[in-house]
């Protein structure tokens, strides 16, 4: 019986975007089937597997243990980057989390991101603030993509210290959606800086690079968007207060700008 992994559309997406030879550090690992599918095609040198969870940690240490692989990934309990030293990794996989939980896990030890170069992350929630905190920080985006797996659509992006776009390269992108969807200002009752606060919202929510790729994939994922929309106003119409009034039209707004994206060419 072959005790090699098969890890699914998310995970494969995620090992793509790791470089040759990293030395890993794979945060909320699991089973620690990423970095093992890793190891088994010779994608990295080594690896740290981390979790915070009694249970999924004893499934890494098994797992590792039953392939003799003990010498080269080393899994270890403990709460994000704490058991890390300074200077052990210089890739991080962070997958299947929050994007809040990331951001705080990532803030926590400044001395281990020191040595990391190259950075995946596949949030599950909060993609923008994940997308502009990163940039914020330094990391460059190299590449962002959609994937779709038991039905869900997720996320997956990959930063970089050294290539790919910084944060004013993607801000020109956001401003040339602004450009590209300026006929909507015209035709709707909506004041321009508004309009243009949606806009970049909007864009950092699907992402910048995905948002150029015009996938029908990204056409699902925004067409979800909208029913999340549609959703959230019917609920708020059963209200006559008038905060909840206002709300009800910045979200038609928004609706409008979804579609607007969605149709571009």
């Amino acid at each position: 019986m072959s005790l090699f992994v098969t890890i699914g559309p998310r995970l494969q997406m995620v090992a793509a975007f790791v470089p040759k030879g990293a030395k890993l550090g794979d945060i909320g690992t699991d089973h620690a089937y990423l970095p093992i599918a890793l190891y088994e095609t010779q994608r990295i040198s080594k690896a740290v597997a981390i979790d915070v969870h009694e249970g999924p940690y004893q499934s890494a240490l098994t797992a590792v243990r039953v392939r003799h692989l003990e010498a080269v990934i080393d899994v270890r309990f403990g709460d994000g980057l704490m058991p890390l030293d300074s200077g052990e990794v210089n890739v991080l996989t962070l997958a299947g989390m929050g994007g809040r939980t990331m951001l705080d896990i990532l803030s926590a030890r400044p001395d281990v991101l020191e040595s990391v170069r190259d950075l995946i992350v596949q949030p599950q929630g909060t993609e923008s603030a994940v997308r502009l905190t990163l940039l914020e920080d330094g990391w460059r985006l190299k590449a962002e993509q959609l994937v779709e797996e038991d039905d869900r659509i997720y996320v997956v992006m990959a930063y970089s210290k050294d290539v790919g776009w910084d944060e004013e390269e993607l801000r020109t992108l956001v401003a040339k959606w602004i450009q590209r969807l300026y006929p909507l200002l015209e035709s709707r009752n909506i004041l321009e800086a508004e309009f243009e606060r949606l806009v970049q919202k909007l864009v950092w929510h699907f992402g910048p690079l995905i948002l150029e790729e015009r996938t029908d994939l990204l056409t699902e994922y925004m067409n979800e968007y909208k029913t999340m929309l549609e959703k959230r106003r019917e609920q708020m119409k059963k209200s006559n207060n008038v905060e909840i009034m206002a709300k009800i039209k910045e979200v038609t707004e928004e609706l409008a700008l979804v579609e607007g994206l969605r149709v571009w060419q």
